[in-house]
């Protein structure tokens, strides 16, 4: 049984809660704030995907702000099971954010980080659940710089916290994104999870980060094609 059926199956409102929806090879996130001006991304993949939006985990306290002071109730726009063709599973968490602003994309990844240590509650105790064994991917996608000053001004964010010797966003994420529009990271290299004592699945766990930008400022929409 694949994994998307175990966890539908044990958590049977899941599909209605977050209004899941099965694909073929692409799954689309739409965002759901009315002003926003970034509001599609297609992420693209061989295999079947079962997506979710964000009320799937959205105000899930009792895991959260309930019992903790540290965990935050945060929510990001999508989460999606993959099956690929080759039978490996995926689990996919994307955010859209309508700027290229350094701080809201620090933040959307801190929102897909929250939601997927939600899902991994959840999933452990589902069958056949080994997060060692399943792909992780994190996508945050934003309009690209809309000038070239903008675009100087993040180079030289960058610039200043590389000069300083400061493990930042900017050092540690923003720049290898930007260079390589995905990396891959322990979820250890996150604040969020370093600063608690998270079991060592977690923490040694290999993510794939991805930054998926707008061709031009007025776009809304993108695709990321992820492996």
């Amino acid at each position: 049984m694949a994994l998307s059926d175990t966890f539908t199956t044990l958590f049977d409102k899941a599909r209605g809660n977050g209004h899941a929806h099965g694909c073929k090879n692409t799954w689309a996130v739409v965002e759901h704030e009315q002003n926003a001006t970034m509001t599609r991304l297609e992420v693209n993949a061989a295999g079947d995907f079962l997506g979710f939006d964000h009320d799937l985990v959205k105000g899930v306290k009792d895991t959260t702000t309930k019992m903790s002071s540290t965990l935050e109730d945060k929510d990001c726009d999508g989460i999606a099971f993959l099956n690929d063709n080759s039978n490996q599973e995926h689990l996919v968490f994307a955010e859209l954010k309508s700027n290229f602003d350094v701080q809201k994309i620090t933040g959307a990844f801190h929102q897909i980080t929250m939601s997927f240590v939600k899902m991994h509650a959840w999933l452990s105790l589902c069958k056949d659940y080994d997060l060692d064994k399943i792909k992780v991917h994190f996508i945050t996608a934003c309009k690209c710089c809309k000038d070239k000053d903008q675009e100087d001004n993040v180079i030289l964010r960058i610039s200043q916290a590389q000069q300083l010797g400061n493990e930042t966003f900017e050092t540690k994420f923003l720049k290898p994104l930007l260079d390589k529009n995905k990396i891959k990271v322990n979820l250890s290299s996150f604040s969020d999870i370093q600063k608690l004592p998270f079991h060592d699945c977690i923490c040694k766990k290999e993510v794939c980060m991805y930054l998926q930008l707008t061709k031009n400022p007025s776009d809304s929409q993108t695709s990321v094609t992820i492996s």
